[in-house]
């Protein structure tokens, strides 16, 4: 069967799990043929897959409950990377060491609830609306601040911060979930979402689409050089030290079992009805479903490694 699968951003190292399951034949041998599609903006892609126009994709979890909020009937059916670090990025010279120092700066957010987060901290910070200017960089953050078109933006640890650090010029980073008091990034958990009509429709093939990411996230930890040769093969602009760099710091935060964690869809329900997003009689329950999660007990064991020998040749030779 032909699955459409869109992208929360373009093709990078934390997409590699679903990448590596595809190119090992891992969806194919359950008879999944994955088309991996990519988006021009971030923000297409809860309407895309909310209008059930492409009905699986990736977008973090904190989209989930904007979406639902919004009458978008999407469910994520698990995680691909939980809670990596997110945070105001900036060069050290623009002496953004507190939420404080965002007076008369230019902040950049990727999209619409980006902006909402920066309002809210500062908000309770005591800033006015008035003595900061937002900016949308969409995907291009951590150009936008080493161009100097911001003085900080909104980015991953793992990802944008590596990237301006390639400059070779001191940064300052600052968490949202510590300005939030959030004790934790699970807002930012990049999720398997689908459409609702597909979660009824096909269930078998959502648990085999799981399955076959799990082992595709199994053979990245295990394999973790000859995986990334795939996305240097597909994107040969993403073949240097940078990405490879990159690729090994978002590493940790694969999703080991793939599975929604409740303590933080509470927690992220929550700091959605504080900003805003969703009302305080939302149930956050509503938003996912571990039914489609593989049990690892239950799966071959050697499945990856059946034909190591022979999946890392290939891997090699392609």
């Amino acid at each position: 069967m032909n699955l459409p699968f869109l992208l929360n951003w373009y093709l990078n190292p934390y997409h590699i799990p679903i990448l590596v399951a595809k190119e090992l034949g891992f969806y194919q041998e359950v008879d999944i043929n994955l088309i991996l599609l990519e988006p021009i903006s971030p923000s297409d892609v809860t309407i895309t897959i909310g209008n059930n126009h492409i009905p699986i994709g990736l977008k973090a979890m904190v989209h989930c409950f904007a979406a639902r909020s919004r009458n978008y009937p999407i469910k994520s059916i698990g995680t691909l990377l939980d809670e990596p670090p997110t945070g105001l990025i900036s060069l050290a010279r623009n002496k953004i060491k507190s939420i404080q120092d965002i007076k008369g700066k230019r902040i950049g957010y990727i999209g619409e609830f980006g902006k909402i987060m920066i309002d809210n901290i500062a908000t309770n910070a005591g800033i006015s609306k008035n003595e900061y200017q937002t900016i949308r960089v969409g995907m291009e953050a951590a150009n936008a601040i080493i161009n100097q078109e911001v003085d900080a933006a909104i980015g991953l640890s793992c990802f944008q911060l590596l990237e301006v650090e390639e400059k070779n010029e001191p940064t300052n980073f600052l968490r949202i979930d510590h300005l939030a008091n959030l004790g934790c990034c699970c807002f930012c958990s990049i999720m398997f979402i689908a459409h609702e009509k597909l979660i009824n429709k096909e269930p078998n093939l959502l648990k085999n689409f799981m399955q076959a990411s799990y082992l595709g996230a199994l053979f990245t930890r295990e394999n973790p050089e000859q995986a990334f040769e795939y996305l240097a093969i597909l994107k040969p602009k993403l073949n240097n030290a940078l990405y490879n760099k990159i690729f090994f710091h978002v590493l940790p935060f694969f999703s080991r079992d793939l599975k929604n964690i409740e303590r933080d869809w509470e927690k992220v329900g929550k700091y959605s009805t504080q900003l805003g997003i969703v009302n305080k009689n939302h149930n956050y329950k509503d938003c996912f479903s571990d039914n489609f999660i593989p049990d690892p007990g239950l799966l071959i064991d050697n499945k990856v490694s059946l034909n190591k020998t022979e999946r890392n040749k290939l891997c090699l030779q392609k």
